[in-house]
């Protein structure tokens, strides 16, 4: 999509709007999904997301084969995609501490974040080269038939049902209630912000600026774009596995902290990059300490969670994508005025003066361990 966009429009101002809507669903209906996750059958909820999303990008493929596409279809099918994801990710996190005991549940989450960072390799190695071969439109259809194939899939999966109290409380209240243990917890919070910040400053950075990079700056076009996302996406792959071997760990505030600071750290080194390979190399580095952190910090929340809360705190993890696309509304401006590299050096400096900032003001941090 990144890549649709900076060649529709040609602006990164644009490109950072139209990945910015993301955040329009997630923020509206992640509350209501978390009670879904919390009420319904979490394979119906997980179907109908890969359905959806394998309408929209049936659609998305049609408009660009007939070069029907304006920019008003984009931040639709944006908006649309956001929704899949809405109704997807409280049920299929619930369901990943479903499946397994207690006692594995973080490997579990570990293994979790392995497989998306499989497809983080695949997808964008083979993107980047079907954009050249098969066209925009030809790629959107194969995702298509993907998702579908995913919404057969989840047919297999026997997830057991949520458990149901003799009096259950209304929708809304049941929403009320995840929302005051979130903000009344002192260790919720600060995972919460922990989790939130790289979403909002550091990963808009793979989104929005990768493809002014592939582009622009390395002149690599949609290919070289391949090459700088399967880079982080191996270094994904790499930090799952990291997360898993300390998933036992008892200093995971710390550990946390520490991913954030070298996560900006190899951005910064993309910045300074003088050629891609270079900049593959540090984003590799930054995608083992994005998929550490997110293994570490989504295990610890849903571990801090009660179990008949699960869901509702799963959806708080919501706004970590959330973030991602309120960060493009500031990196691709930021692009426009500084350059795709100032952009970010601008984002990663402000991660790492954040994170000491939180680390000084409070002793949360410190003092959050794996329970």
């Amino acid at each position: 999509m990144g890549w649709v966009v900076y060649e529709v429009t040609g602006s990164g101002s644009l490109l950072g709007a139209v990945l910015g809507v993301r955040a329009v669903p997630m923020i509206l209906l992640a509350p209501l999904s978390g009670v879904a996750a919390d009420r319904f059958d979490r394979k119906r909820l997980l179907q109908a997301s890969q359905l959806l999303a394998a309408a929209v990008s049936a659609a998305l493929g049609a408009a660009l084969s007939i070069g029907a596409v304006d920019v008003w279809m984009l931040f639709v099918f944006t908006v649309l995609m956001g929704a899949s994801n809405v109704i997807d990710r409280p049920a299929r996190f619930t369901s990943a501490f479903e499946l397994v005991p207690r006692e594995i549940a973080a490997k579990a989450m570990a293994l979790n974040t392995i497989g998306f960072s499989l497809m983080r390799i695949l997808g964008p190695a083979l993107a980047g080269y079907l954009i050249g071969w098969a066209s925009a439109s030809g790629t959107f259809f194969i995702l298509a038939l993907l998702y579908g194939a995913s919404a057969l899939v989840a047919l297999t999966v026997a997830i057991p049902p949520p458990r149901r109290n003799a009096v259950r409380a209304s929708a809304l209240a049941e929403m009320a209630e995840g929302f005051r243990f979130s903000v009344h917890d002192r260790v919720m919070r600060m995972l919460l912000a922990l989790g939130a910040l790289p979403y909002l400053l550091l990963v808009p950075v793979w989104v929005t600026l990768f493809p002014i990079y592939a582009k622009d700056v390395f002149a690599a076009g949609p290919q070289g774009l391949g090459v700088l996302l399967t880079s982080v996406g191996v270094g994904g792959m790499l930090g799952g596995l990291i997360a898993n071997a300390l998933a036992r760990t008892e200093r995971q505030g710390l550990l946390q902290a520490g991913w954030i600071v070298l996560m900006a750290t190899a951005i910064l080194g993309v910045a300074a990059s003088p050629t891609l390979s270079v900049a593959a190399a540090c984003a590799f580095l930054g995608g083992i300490a994005e998929m550490a952190l997110t293994a570490s910090n989504m295990a610890v929340l849903q571990l801090s969670a009660p179990e008949a809360m699960r869901g509702r705190i799963a959806s708080l993890m919501l706004l970590y994508p959330a973030m991602i696309s309120t960060g493009s509304f500031l990196a691709g401006p930021l692009a426009d005025l500084l350059g795709a590299r100032g952009a970010s050096v601008a984002l990663a400096a402000t991660a790492i003066l954040t994170v000491a900032l939180l680390y000084f003001s409070s002793p949360v941090i410190q003092e959050i361990r794996q329970r």
